[in-house]
């Protein structure tokens, strides 16, 4: 499959569909999540933190880290202030769901540009590396592990009396999540995987059938 990087049999135009990949999935994801949250309420002054399409801005250490791994990633987590929106659990899970509908908006943009260059008999395939990172970017969310997007949905309705905890456990879930994804790629336990495949697959496949992949 696309989404993973075979080390053994690497190839510089396969990197580089895949370094591509990644600075466009975490882009999206990010600058999607910072966008929702203006509409929403969160809105300032100056978001040049938040708005700026600098994809190496976006990403985050260990989430990087995690792609080269597991084929899935994080971008750097986007500076949201709950306290300004109307209905701050409600209108956190929407800013959380907006990055992976992000990267499957974005999915359907590289489909249908995959499609233009084949009319011009040009391989697409540097096109499907980049599609498949994407979406497993989009369908990793569904893990319940911060900082992916449904592991950080609980967050909203953790009380502020366990504020503490809550930010301690932000700060320490990336690591986790990067050691438990080293071990599943050593160990070659498949235990992600076995959880994502029926779920990506079919995904990948719409998106590669439905714009005639070549």
């Amino acid at each position: 499959m696309p989404y993973i990087l075979d080390i053994q049999n690497i190839t510089l135009d396969y990197l580089v569909a895949f370094c591509l990949g990644i600075l466009f999935s975490v882009t999206i994801n990010a600058e999607a999540k910072a966008f929702v949250a203006q509409i929403l309420g969160d809105v300032r002054s100056s978001d040049k933190t938040r708005f700026h399409f600098n994809a190496f801005r976006h990403l985050d250490i260990l989430g990087t880290i995690a792609f080269f791994i597991a084929g899935f990633g994080w971008p750097r987590s986007v500076d949201v202030d709950t306290s300004k929106f109307e209905h701050p659990r409600l209108y956190s899970v929407i800013v959380q769901c907006s990055g992976p509908a992000a990267n499957f908006i974005l999915a359907s943009i590289i489909s249908s540009l995959s499609l233009i260059v084949e009319q011009f008999s040009i391989d697409s395939n540097m096109f499907k590396i980049v599609l498949g990172v994407n979406l497993m970017t989009a369908v990793s969310n569904l893990l319940p592990f911060p900082p992916l997007a449904l592991g950080r949905i609980p967050e909203a309705f953790i009380s502020e009396r366990y504020k503490r905890f809550k930010k301690i456990f932000l700060q320490v879930s990336p690591y986790l999540l990067a050691a438990l994804l080293f071990l599943e790629r050593a160990s070659h336990s498949g235990m992600v995987n076995r959880f994502l495949m029926p779920l990506f697959s079919p995904v990948f496949s719409f998106f590669t059938k439905a714009y005639a992949f070549g």
